[in-house]
């Protein structure tokens, strides 16, 4: 069962997050944002009567999710746009708060602001990303 979970949160929710929020544009970018959505309500309502989705423990299932509760925080940045509302998914948004909390995970997120400035480039259009590879670099 747990590597269902795995290959859900890279297969399903890592994928339509992505491409919702960074890759589609348009039309397309509604369909994939309605279906991130509708993954992280699946999720939400795994977490029915649980602290984490290993239950009160950290496990197999919360490591491979994991990665949500530190790139959504990127992605809303990013963009701009809250993804994981707190009055919407509120069993989600505990459990993102409570895992990276944790200090075994804490202690190992990569640092949020240089994975910021990452998803900020990924985002630029290829013209702007090739002007912005060419500028001198800025030493302050």
């Amino acid at each position: 069962m747990a590597r269902f979970w795995a290959k859900f949160g890279d297969d399903k929710d890592a994928t339509s997050i992505f491409q919702g929020f960074f890759l589609k544009e348009g039309k397309e970018k509604k369909e994939a944002m309605v279906e991130a959505m509708k993954h992280l309500q699946f999720l939400e309502d795994k977490l029915k009567g649980k602290r984490l989705f290993g239950g009160e423990r950290i496990g197999f299932v919360d490591l491979a999710l994991g990665w949500l509760a530190n790139f959504i925080s990127i992605f809303e940045e990013v963009v701009g746009l809250k993804i994981v509302d707190e009055d919407k998914f509120p069993l989600l948004s505990k459990w993102m708060k409570e895992f990276s909390d944790s200090p075994i995970i804490k202690d190992n997120w990569p640092p949020q602001d240089k994975m910021i400035a990452k998803f900020h480039a990924l985002m630029m259009p290829p013209l702007q990303q090739q002007q912005h590879l060419n500028e001198p670099p800025h030493y302050t």
